[in-house]
């Protein structure tokens, strides 16, 4: 009986350690930016990017505690994309440590039926372009990277899933919109 105590208790500690530091993470990631989202709200998206805090103050994340000295900057870019008055999150991080030769990574978090938060995306890319056409109330984002096509991503209902690619040719044509543009119109109305 000793033992499973001590094992309960150690448990609820890291857990409130782990809590701490979601609320940290948080806390420098939502610093500077106009959302409707709860602090719990902040801390389960913080929780789901695993970021640590590197101790760098212009970079001031870290993929985990072991790779702190490839710091990083994320930029979060609310969005209410389905116009259903719940916001969508993208954040938009990285270096070529976590990203690659893209240089950052894409997530976008969606909330749920039940009030969650879940993750799409989540892979190296630049920040997104939202497209003008929608499926299933969602719209498709273009999402560029190294090389010549980019990649579009429709939403199925479920899950955003690779769509079709894009030469450099036929971008410039596309009625489009980037994310931060979006995302500043977004918190410009909400706020009227």
């Amino acid at each position: 009986m000793r033992t499973s105590l001590i094992t309960a208790l150690l448990a609820v500690l890291w857990s409130m350690n782990l809590s701490a530091q979601a609320n940290q993470v948080a806390s420098l990631l939502f610093k500077n930016v106009k959302t409707s989202l709860t602090d719990a709200e902040k801390a389960q998206i913080a929780t789901k990017l695993g970021f640590v805090l590197s101790g760098n103050k212009d970079q001031p994340f870290a993929q985990d505690k072991d790779s702190k000295e490839y710091p990083f900057n994320a930029m979060v870019y609310p969005a209410d994309m389905n116009k259903d008055g719940k916001e969508e999150i993208f954040v938009v991080f990285g270096n070529t440590f976590t990203s690659g030769n893209t240089g950052s990574s894409v997530v976008l978090f969606i909330r749920n039926g039940a009030g969650t938060y879940t993750e799409h995306l989540g892979f190296p890319g630049m920040a997104p372009d939202v497209l003008a056409t929608v499926s299933k109330g969602y719209p498709d984002l273009l999402i560029g990277g190294p090389g010549f096509e980019y990649p579009v991503w429709r939403w199925d209902g479920k899950t955003y899933n690779s769509f079709k690619s894009v030469k450099d040719s036929e971008y410039e044509k596309l009625k489009k919109m980037n994310i931060e543009e979006l995302s500043k119109t977004y918190v410009q109305n909400k706020n009227k």
